[in-house]
């Protein structure tokens, strides 16, 4: 296996990070040995999702749809790693258009489904229905003047359940943040004035929940 050397081989330490959440997905990775540990952020908690040992592929989420990287990647040990970058990936998908099209749905399930845990992760009602609303914007949502538009038939009940919040408290959160021109429910779905200002909200009630008891 020639190919496996050299810019297609790459050797880390213990405790050094392979790739940080939110880092852009150039390559995806084959461990040869070692062990790697896959954790991701929720509420500024950090939650370890998987230790990974010779023989498993990681970061090819990334490099299938191009975006960031949902969670970090630290070796444990030393850790050599064969490379695979993107350009090599795709190449070998365009051969089967199904395939690629397989993979690729495959991948957008699997991101929204690490996004809906993320989000039940966090103890906090505000912080759930605020996080949900921010996923949906990123996910779905259709440019719309300087904020964003997610069509579709969305209720106060629908989006209670959805993030496990009860009907009363997700009806109370999003009155208070329509009263804040934050979101606003329209027929044919919900307007986003402001990703920015909504993510600032939700950063907000995620450190009021984190500090509440210091």
């Amino acid at each position: 296996m020639a190919e496996a050397q050299g810019a297609f081989e790459k050797n880390l330490a213990a405790g050094e990070v392979l790739f940080k959440e939110g880092d852009k997905g150039e390559e995806m990775y084959l461990i040869k040995s070692g062990k790697v540990e896959i954790s991701n952020n929720a509420g500024g908690v950090k939650k370890v999702l998987a230790e990974l040992s010779e023989g498993s592929f990681l970061g090819e989420m990334a490099i299938v749809d191009d975006a960031p990287r949902s969670a970090a990647a630290i070796a444990l040990t030393e850790v050599s790693l064969l490379i695979l970058d993107r350009a090599a990936f795709k190449a070998q998908l365009q051969e089967n258009p199904m395939v690629e099209y397989l993979i690729s749905s495959l991948v957008k399930r699997l991101r929204e489904t690490n996004e809906q845990v993320k989000i039940l992760l966090q103890k906090d009602d505000v912080c759930r229905v605020a996080a949900s609303l921010l996923a949906m914007g990123r996910e779905k949502g259709a440019p719309d003047g300087s904020g964003v538009f997610i069509k579709g038939n969305y209720t106060p009940e629908g989006l209670a359940k959805q993030v496990g919040v009860s009907i009363p408290k997700a009806k109370d959160i999003l009155e208070k943040m329509q009263a804040s021109s934050l979101i606003a429910f329209a027929a044919e779905g919900i307007k986003i004035p402001s990703m920015p200002d909504l993510e600032e909200y939700w950063r907000y009630a995620t450190l009021k929940e984190k500090f509440k008891e210091v």
